[in-house]
């Protein structure tokens, strides 16, 4: 991310700060001198708390933002739906990725929300954490464990760690947080993981519906926007909203404002096929022009909407497959295409609902949307 770089330089100074080799620890100097404390970092009990705007951040796409943790500008006007302003808070595809010398890590964090779970969805998918581990052997990032929330005030985890380890931490899918810490030893280093083997450094920036938002999985690293930028190393920015997916014009200058390694659009569900306010016919074509307008250069993926069940989507599918082949045919490269049929198992089991997907049906859409990506980016 754009922020990345100033916040990695930002950490690794202040660890500088705080761990020097046969001298005092600034934290310790702060006893005597407040003058001298590291803001943003704070030992007690043993723990060096580290807040998490500090932390090498990615998923995180805008710096002018109301909250720190907000997916979208402050600036976003009533020109785009009240879903989308309402949950431009939710935290979904943010995560902290980092390498650390400690021997055991602690996570602290306060929701957004009171809300912490839905009747379809758990709190662990909606308000809680994951954590995951770099296993150098596989060369894929391994699941440790869930951070679980029961009290809208907060909630805390502490596991153990391979000193040297790179480290994954995912943040809240459907809510977001106010407030969130790192804990290590006092002694030890926290810093920014270097390049990624893929060569991809820009996000691949996801835009639609619930789907897209996370809904509904047990765990923020089951999300498929998650997965694929596991298993495609590659940075992703998350912006799902749930039923609010509509592509407004002015959506898309949002998102052209991120510089991308490309962008996927999964609105259909959300969208109507005629009439005002989320047609179809009205939105996507405006939309996407202006995207590629502003961002020539970057591939686009077109998502068919991922009804394999009753059709109820076909008629926009339909017209969105005659929008492809007519900008194809207007001499329009980096343009991927991904039908409907290669996301689903085929069978209702992928779903919690008869539409919302699982993490069974999320494995499903990470696999197909993994595979679109990969093509638009040449991987």
């Amino acid at each position: 991310m754009a922020n990345r770089a100033k916040l990695s330089a930002k950490l690794m100074a202040c660890a500088a700060a705080v761990v020097v080799a046969g001298v005092a620890f600034a934290d310790d100097i702060a006893k005597y001198d407040k003058n001298m404390a590291v803001e943003g970092i704070v030992v007690t009990n043993g723990i060096k708390w580290i807040d998490g705007k500090l932390l090498p951040i990615e998923g995180r796409a805008f710096n002018d933002v109301e909250h720190y943790y907000d997916r979208l500008p402050a600036g976003v006007t009533t020109n785009v739906n009240g879903g989308v302003r309402a949950m431009k808070h939710h935290t979904s595809g943010m995560q902290f990725r980092f390498l650390t010398d400690s021997k055991k890590l602690s996570f602290k964090w306060v929701p957004y929300d009171r809300n912490l779970a839905m009747d379809h969805m758990p709190s662990t998918g909606v308000s809680g954490i994951d954590v995951y581990r770099f296993d150098a052997k596989s060369g894929r990032w391994l699941y440790v464990k869930t951070g679980r929330i029961t009290n809208a005030k907060g909630a805390q985890m502490q596991i153990p760690w391979t000193p040297g380890t790179p480290c994954l931490v995912n943040l809240p899918l459907y809510n977001g947080v106010r407030e969130f810490s790192l804990g290590v030893e006092p002694n030890a280093t926290v810093s920014a993981l270097g390049p990624r083997k893929s060569g991809i450094d820009k996000p691949v920036v996801f835009y639609g519906t619930s789907i897209t938002h996370g809904g509904c999985c047990s765990r923020p690293g089951m999300a498929f926007v998650n997965i694929v930028g596991r298993d495609l190393d590659v940075p992703v920015v998350n912006l799902g909203f749930s039923g609010s997916g509509v592509m407004e014009f002015e959506m898309s200058e949002h998102l052209a404002r991120i510089d991308a390694s490309c962008y996927v659009l999964d609105c259909l569900w959300n969208m109507t096929l005629k009439g005002a306010g989320r047609s179809v016919e009205v939105n996507y074509e405006p939309f996407i022009r202006n995207l590629r307008a502003k961002r020539p250069d970057v591939p686009i993926v077109m998502a068919e909407a991922c009804d394999v069940y009753c059709g109820g989507q076909d008629a926009k599918d339909k017209y969105v497959k005659q929008l492809y082949d007519k900008l194809v045919a207007e001499g329009w490269k980096n343009l991927v295409y991904l039908p409907k049929d290669d996301m689903y198992t085929g069978d209702l089991e992928g779903t919690v609902d008869g539409v919302h997907p699982n993490d069974w049906g999320m494995m499903s859409l990470a696999r197909a949307f993994g595979g679109a990506v990969r093509k638009a980016l040449g991987l």
